[in-house]
């Protein structure tokens, strides 16, 4: 189907850049109104010309109706009344005699009289019809007739009508020559209006050329440009503001992008060394042993070795796991618990894995601990909270030494601290030990540490209950970890 006249139209008017569509629909309005107060004015000054013609006919009218005799008219045309007039007076016995100018004939034409009154009955009154416009011999004229009743001077009898008309063409020739004037003078306003729309419309655009720049060179990869600020009271520094609050949060996003991006091809490079370590220890193992290359006696050691590696490594994939499913934000089985039950339980599995250390159970301030201390949080990931911490504190802190756990709230927060007095972390470290994989020591020596996933999963299950972990150091020495989770 093709398209009709007005949607091809409407089509290449689209294609046009705004600066030719405001500049062409000021030089439209500025022609439209120009037409429109011409039009006006044109037929204002009609009005007015005419009127005069109509008081001219009227008083004339009025002075011949009062001499108006038989002896006043010559059958030739010929008399002593002004030469601008056509006269023709119709007698009441059907005679017709005229008064005119051969001059003004020539000139004017000829009016084209019609009957204005009904000559077959009375007068119409004592005075005179309303001026009306009659047409002329020459075409493109006119005429502005009336009639009177004329009377005989001797008796005062009704002896017929009288019409009396004087050309317009000197009106007509006012009016083209005003309207030839106002056409051209509008032709050089509308130029002149379209020439400075021009240059107006192409300054008042200047900002966005500047947008359009400025976005060129966004296009071509430096999200850091922004663009020049503009009152956002104006339509461009309200677009100036949006479009900078979009660059700025694109640029963001493309940072965190690559960020993640870092991130996760750190996290394969680091996953892949934690298991390529077990792994190639049980290859090796299993392939010495199917050599023949292991003593019978020391069968059940590498037996135990594979056993070991496996574990260390099914430990790892588990912590892996867990971290994914955090990623994914599965959701939480949220119950309320009792923190402090929780640290009790942390209390005994210490005490059970180190005989030697002394443990005790505090508030933050070092006072009683609170009798409860209730969340709402997922149960099993909380304690898997508690768990890491303790293998932490057991795996790096010396034999036999003191640990304090303290509890407490701070408005609607609840807060756990586990504080140990080990060797502790230098500070330099302890913004990036809830990363996954890092760990302080970068030979990543299994004798002086796990896999560097234990504070990394910490991290995220207090994250998925919108809590957080802190490391700060202990008072005398030692690390001190300050959990926080909301109560409500």
């Amino acid at each position: 189907m093709h398209p009709s006249l007005a949607q091809r139209v409407e089509a290449w008017w689209d294609t046009k850049p705004l600066a030719s569509q405001l500049v062409t629909l000021i030089t439209f309005l500025l022609a439209v109104g120009l037409s429109l107060s011409g039009t006006v004015m044109i037929g204002l000054l009609q009005r007015h010309l005419t009127s005069q013609i109509d008081d001219q006919l009227i008083a004339t009218a009025h002075t011949i109706q009062i001499s108006a005799s038989s002896a006043t008219f010559a059958a030739d045309g010929q008399g002593a009344i002004p030469t601008l007039y056509y006269v023709h007076i119709h007698d009441a016995d059907g005679q017709d005699r005229y008064l005119y100018s051969e001059d003004t004939l020539k000139a004017s034409g000829t009016p084209i009289l019609p009957e204005l009154i009904d000559t077959s009955s009375a007068p119409i009154s004592s005075f005179r019809t309303l001026p009306v416009t009659v047409p002329s011999s020459k075409t493109g004229l006119g005429w502005r007739a009336l009639v009177v009743p004329v009377y005989d001077q001797d008796t005062g009898l009704f002896s017929g009508y009288m019409t009396i008309a004087l050309p317009l063409s000197d009106v007509q020739h006012t009016l083209r020559t005003t309207a030839s004037y106002f056409t051209v003078a509008g032709l050089i306003i509308v130029i002149i209006g379209g020439w400075a729309g021009h240059v107006l419309v192409r300054r008042a655009l200047l900002p966005l050329r500047s947008i359009e720049s400025t976005a060129g060179k966004i296009a071509a990869g430096d999200l850091t440009k922004r663009l020049t600020p503009h009152p956002p009271t104006t339509e461009v520094g309200s677009l100036s503001l949006s479009l900078n609050s979009m660059l700025t949060q694109v640029e963001q996003s493309f940072e965190a992008r690559q960020a993640s991006e870092r991130k996760i091809k750190r996290f394969v490079s680091d996953a892949s060394h934690e298991l390529r370590t077990p792994l190639a220890a049980i290859s090796g193992y299993c392939e010495l042993y199917s050599m023949g290359g292991v003593p019978a006696e020391r069968i059940d050691e590498v037996m135990g070795r594979i056993g070991s590696e496996s574990a260390r490594m099914a430990t790892l994939v588990e912590d892996l796991l867990t971290l994914a499913r955090l990623d994914e934000g599965r959701p939480l089985d949220i119950a309320d618990i009792d923190l402090v039950k929780l640290a009790d339980n942390a209390v005994f599995d210490l005490q059970a894995l180190d005989p030697t250390r002394t443990v005790g159970l505090t508030g933050i301030n070092g006072r009683t601990p609170p009798m409860t201390l209730i969340v709402p949080a997922d149960r099993d990931r909380i304690s898997q909270v508690f768990t890491n911490l303790i293998g932490n504190i057991v795996r790096y802190t010396p034999d036999g030494s003191p640990v304090e756990i303290a509890l407490g709230r701070s408005g609607d927060t609840a807060i756990v601290e586990l504080r140990d007095h080990g060797p502790g972390i230098d500070e330099t470290d302890r913004g990036r030990v809830f990363e996954r994989f890092y760990r302080a020591d970068s030979s990543r020596n299994r004798r002086s540490g796990g896999s560097g996933l234990g504070l990394a999963i910490v991290s995220g299950i207090l994250a998925a209950h919108r809590g957080n972990a802190s490391l700060t150091k202990t008072k005398g020495g030692g690390l001190t970890v300050r959990i926080e989770l909301p109560m409500a």
